[in-house]
């Protein structure tokens, strides 16, 4: 299914990556994990909601991590 992360934090992690800026993330849920959901991410998104430009990457994003999810399709 698609969705919408909204995250308490931005990701920390090193230049060339991912968007350091990213607060929001978008995504196919693969699976739903012990520490966290596994996301196909192919849309980075600023504080503004603004897309960043990022890569497309399978990101483990830690339950700790997540502030509320939208259930896009």
């Amino acid at each position: 299914m698609r969705v919408r992360i909204f995250l308490k934090q931005p990701f920390f992690t090193l230049p060339g990556y991912i968007p350091r800026a990213a607060v929001a993330v978008e995504g196919m849920l693969e699976a739903e994990k012990p520490l966290g959901w596994l996301v196909e991410v192919d849309t980075w998104l600023s504080e503004t909601g603004a897309p960043l430009e990022g890569a497309t990457h399978r990101v483990l994003i830690p339950a700790a991590k997540i502030d509320h999810a939208l259930v896009l399709g």
